[in-house]
């Protein structure tokens, strides 16, 4: 009998392990981040989840180009033929190897700029879209203030480090996550980020180039969706990077980090802390009863919920219902007829929602319910009446 009770205490005890272990082992990965700068936000709500020196100005190397990107998308139109300049110097610039003359569409420069992070895709965007790179950078800090990225100045469309820090590129770690929330709403955008390689059309005599997406999240983090990588000696090693499992999508960034293999660690213990935060629950059940409504004649219909719904929460934030129900329900009703929503909301945001119906039909009221209505009100109000003042008066 005591070694079935310790059994069962083993097995109780290896359960809880199993429950409550992955959040504490996700917050012990905090202690790994070693970089100078980092940040994981909800991209849902933009919430802050954690942050190290968040605010901190930095050069950010090639995460410039998601600007550059999303202004070029924004602003141009992907299926036109590009034709690289004469006077762009891509000599200097390592990328795809872009030669002046060469026509190439502009939705493959922008995979070039993203995937393969080529800094010659990104001053022959630069040119076609403004007409030259230096009209083109105004737009880009133009789109980042619009955004909200206050702490941010942009001074090429690369992020070379061709001037002192503060002068040239520069962000934070929570304008970068402002930028990439912004620009995940864009479904362009989305697709190319998300891409693991990509066949490219080259001008060069019909030449098709393969290119490989140099983020390693995309095939080693469950629920990677981007975004960009980046490194100068200036800027150390950087990644901004987005992950989504069922309805939760986060955005962390990692900069300065030490080496490749530290940015990729350090930015997948911050998403795996930020998923920790959160589990998924029923929040509304099919056929559960939410509300009767009482109307005119005394008859009454019940609403239930249509379907079962549910939502990754926030562990630590409450939730809420919300019911919006027609006003002046009045029979007849048909059974199943829609008469309302119901919402369970959190933090000011409707995380899931389900009709609300009719359990059962409801026939007209009769001449009699409609007499006794009557004859209740009636007999309510002399009673109401004739009712005995009982309010207390003072002289």
């Amino acid at each position: 009998m005591r070694q079935h009770n310790r059994l069962i205490l083993t097995v109780l005890l290896f359960i809880f392990i199993i429950q409550e272990g992955h959040p504490s082992y996700a917050q012990d990965a905090l202690k790994s981040i070693q970089a100078p700068s980092a940040i994981v936000i909800d991209a849902n709500t933009g919430d802050v989840l954690w942050s190290k020196k968040a605010n901190s100005k930095r050069s950010i190397a090639s995460i410039t180009k998601v600007i550059t990107a999303i202004v070029a998308i924004e602003k141009g139109n992907l299926e036109q033929t590009v034709t690289v300049g004469k006077d762009i110097n891509t000599k200097d610039l390592k990328g795809i190897g872009l030669i002046p003359g060469e026509r190439i569409k502009l939705n493959d420069l922008l995979y070039a700029l993203m995937l393969y992070s080529a800094n010659d895709s990104a001053a022959v965007i630069a040119e076609h879209i403004s007409g030259s790179v230096n009209e083109f950078v105004k737009l880009m800090n133009i789109k980042a203030a619009k955004i909200g990225a206050l702490n941010t100045k942009f001074s090429n469309p690369h992020g070379l480090d061709n001037e002192p820090l503060y002068k040239g590129n520069y962000s934070t770690a929570y304008d970068l996550a402002t930028i990439a929330r912004y620009a995940l709403k864009n479904k362009t955008f989305q697709r190319i980020i998300s891409c693991k390689e990509k066949l490219l059309n080259r001008g060069i005599k019909g030449k098709q180039e393969k290119i490989i997406n140099r983020n390693k999240l995309l095939w080693t983090y469950e629920g990677a969706t981007g975004i960009k990588t980046g490194h100068t000696n200036a800027a150390g090693y950087c990644l901004l990077s987005s992950a989504k499992r069922d309805d939760v999508q986060l955005i962390s960034v990692v900069l300065g980090a030490k080496s490749y293999n530290d940015l990729f660690s350090q930015s997948s213990a911050l998403l795996d802390y930020g998923f920790s935060l959160y589990e998924k629950k029923k929040l509304i059940s099919r056929g559960k009863l939410y509300r009767s409504v009482k109307m005119r004649f005394g008859q009454k219909v019940d609403l239930v919920a249509l379907i079962d719904a549910e939502a990754s929460i926030k562990k630590t934030a409450k939730t809420s219902i919300k019911l919006d129900i027609k006003p002046h329900i009045q029979p007849p009703i048909k059974k199943g007829t829609k008469l309302g929503t119901i919402s369970v909301v959190q933090d000011g945001r409707i995380i899931a929602s389900s009709p609300l119906i009719a359990r059962q039909s409801v026939k007209s009221p009769t001449i009699k319910q409609k007499l006794m209505y009557y004859m209740n009100r009636y007999w309510e109000n002399i009673e109401a009446f004739f009712a005995p003042n009982t309010s207390i008066l003072t002289p």
